[in-house]
């Protein structure tokens, strides 16, 4: 190979064994990693036969040190992660397992021709095929400048030597810490037993790394708050992946198990609609990057999961998939063999892949599965937490568009642990003093591949996640609620500047009638928000209506005192129109809803959003003060019942509020409820479910 740029599909070089097990196009710009290996995080190697004779060189030994063994048969021994097939970095390294040092080695016949193109000067000749005394092979692929020779300590530790590579740019300035091919990195905290700030005085080679026999120590920034990661080889976790009966399935073989699920033709429709549905408003991976012959095939199974309900919006998938749609059981059953090898050592797509999982809509849209997505969450958070997405990668030495695709994930987690928490009743996994990314910048929108404008509403959301972390934190944490749930004049002092920052950040489109009986004429739907900005605008509402119900939470209690102080009925009576106006707005809504939000109302959450919408009018109904009160309530439930019902079969996020708010009338809410005369009069009196009367807009 010339130091001139390889040509692409070049027949006169070969592939990579990658590559070529996948019968793709290996480009290589000037030296190895090629492109797929270094997009995909896999070692690029040459070490399979080829189909030509090859040509034998004489094997020089040192008389010094003893011969090496052979490649394959030593590779064998090692186990082989999910993620690629591809040979692990333990044979590139000078020092094996058992201490001996194979710092001669025979060059596989690719290399000639890049050595000699690239002028590499080679003190002990290359022209007997082997390489000098003190490098190994990795040495070469990898380089690090101005190294001098191996210097072994007696722990098999080397202040410069290259045991381990490390894929670098080709200026040398930053480190590809997310793309070592089997290699995956750990983060050292602050407060564990290796000292960042001890760490820091130690003695890194020119890429920032310090080589151990089976990890690196790799310092991506230095200075008052070092940061540096752990790069391990995958055998430093077999015991642990066997004693928990993890199976190592080769990528090969799930490769093939999805494919027999999903064909090639059909993953690349599947592909297109998360680029299209959800990727504008969840950019978990760059564009382009997915490929169902290279892309892990875990990763590809939670796309597939998530836009399976979308498949009506593809004209081929809508007929190819009518009648023989993928086993969803099988494709987790993929995914759960990959991620249970690979959880012991986690990449980003592992988080990735993660991230789609707890954010995919419940498989079952009337069952709330909130233990298992909880669950989810958990470990998500903690493979992130491993990989360092906690904190905020801008000074790090690494490439710039790996620092925004850290970004852009972190803030995604931070968004999802948020709006999760809410709708299951939880406490957030995440707090603000421990999450440094919580919102993106502009300069993370590279990598997501948005336009202005989309990235515009990623930003909006940002805003609107922070504020919820305020509510959260402020409203409805266990020590918050203990403190305000009865006092009013402190709930009231609380609720105000976020309900004023509500406003301030999002305004619905339409401002809705205040009164439920008469919205005589539908508005128009010219300028209607579709997409992100349709969820921006479920999640104003869903945010209005939680600092609503903590607001009129003191007035509901049993045993507040001063009931008849003029203060609290008069602060009561202002709860109460603030909840109608939030609570009309939120009914309207619900009132617009076309088929076209499925592709905007998908989100886990979403389902709760509508269910604690009717639960909210049920208990506003429940707590009226007079019969002309609970009249009005009564029938804005039935209303908001009969809309659901008329869009629930195009929107399964309405199924799981319509069908708990059913019961309770299928049961007879007489029998579930305590109510006062007045609440059960008005509930007998508007039991018919139907559009009121008085009421002449088109349900739609």
């Amino acid at each position: 190979m010339s130091g001139r740029a390889r040509r692409y599909m070049s027949k006169r070089n070969r592939a990579c064994d990658s590559c070529r097990a996948r019968k793709a196009a290996c480009r290589i710009d000037r030296a190895p990693p090629c492109y797929l290996c270094t997009l995909h995080g896999k070692e690029c190697t040459f070490l399979q036969p080829t189909l030509r004779p090859r040509q034998h060189f004489p094997e020089v030994v040192s008389p010094q040190i003893p011969q090496q063994a052979e490649i394959d048969s030593y590779s064998e021994l090692h186990e082989v992660s999910p993620v690629g097939d591809s040979v692990h970095y333990d044979i590139l390294m000078s020092i094996d397992d058992n201490g001996g040092n194979h710092s001669v080695a025979t060059a596989p016949e690719e290399f000639h021709g890049f050595f000699d193109g690239a002028g590499v000067s080679l003190s002990g000749g290359f022209g007997d095929g082997t390489w000098p005394t003190g490098f190994s092979p990795g040495g070469f692929i990898y380089p690090s400048p101005g190294l001098p020779g191996t210097v072994r300590s007696e722990d098999g530790g080397s202040s410069q030597a290259a045991c381990l590579p490390l894929i670098m740019q080709e200026n040398g300035s930053s480190i590809c810490l997310d793309t070592q091919g089997v290699m995956t990195p750990q983060l050292l905290g602050s407060s564990g037993d290796m000292d960042p700030l001890l760490m820091s005085r130690y003695q890194y080679d020119t890429s920032g790394a310090f080589h151990f026999k089976n990890l690196n120590i790799q310092s991506v920034s230095s200075g008052a708050d070092p940061t540096q990661f752990l790069l391990s080889k995958p055998s430093i976790f077999a015991a642990s992946r066997e004693e928990n009966g993890c199976e190592n399935v080769s990528a090969l073989q799930l490769r093939q198990e999805l494919e027999s699920l999903v064909p090639e033709d059909i993953g690349l429709r599947l592909i297109n609609l998360f680029e299209r549905i959800v990727a504008p408003d969840y950019p978990i991976l760059p564009p382009g990057e997915l490929n169902p012959g290279t892309s892990p095939p875990y990763l590809l199974a939670s796309v597939y999961l998530l836009v399976e309900p979308f498949t009506k919006f593809d004209e081929k998938l809508c007929i190819d998939l009518a009648y023989d749609k993928p086993s969803n059981v099988a494709l987790y059953e993929i995914i759960n063999k990959a991620l249970s090898h690979e959880i012991h050592a986690p990449k980003l797509c592992v988080v990735q892949t993660m991230l789609l999982l707890v954010i995919r809509p419940y498989p079952n849209p009337i069952v709330l599965d909130s233990g298992f997505k909880w669950s989810q969450l958990a470990t998500l958070i903690a493979c992130a937490h491993t990989l360092g997405l906690h904190l905020d990668p801008k000074s790090w030495r690494i490439p710039p568009w790996q620092i925004a695709q850290r970004r852009c994930l972190s803030y995604l987690i931070y968004s999802t642990d948020k709006w999760l928490a809410l709708s299951l009743g939880r406490p957030p996994l995440l707090h603000y003093d421990n999450w440094l990314v919580t919102s993106p910048s502009q300069e993370d929108r590279p990598v997501s591949g948005l336009d202005p404008q989309a990235w515009t509403n990623i930003m909006k959301r940002a805003k609107l996640d922070s504020l919820l972390d305020l509510v959260l934190t402020q409203l409805y944490s266990p020590r918050a609620i203990n403190t305000i749930c009865t006092d009013y004049e402190k709930t009231i002092a609380l609720t105000g500047p976020l309900l004023e920052d509500l406003f301030s950040s999002h305004r619905p489109v339409s401002a809705p009638s205040t009164d439920f009986r008469s919205s005589n004429q539908g508005p128009s739907h010219q300028g209607r928000p579709t997409g992100l900005e349709r969820t921006l605008e479920m999640n104003y509402h869903y945010i209005h209506l939680s600092i609503c119900r903590a607001i009129l939470r003191p007035f509901l209690q049993p045993t507040v005192e001063n009931l008849n102080e003029a203060d609290y009925i008069l602060a009561r009576e202002q709860a109460r129109i603030r909840a109608e106006t939030c609570i009309s707005a939120a009914a309207e809504f619900i009132h617009e809803l076309r088929p076209e939000d499925l592709e905007a109302l998908w989100p886990a959450w979403s389902a709760t959003a509508f269910s604690s919408i009717c639960f909210q009018i049920l208990h506003m109904a429940t707590s009226s003060v007079d019969r002309s009160e609970a009249d009005k309530w009564v029938t804005c439930l039935h209303k908001v019942r009969r809309d659901m019902r008329l869009k629930a079969d195009v929107l399964p996020c309405l199924h799981l509020g319509l069908l708990r708010i059913d019961s309770i009338f299928w049961k007879g809410i007489e029998n579930v409820l305590h109510l006062e005369e007045h609440v059960r009069q008005a509930f007998a009196s508007g039991s018919s479910i139907g559009r009121p009367l008085g009421i002449t807009g088109s349900a739609k």
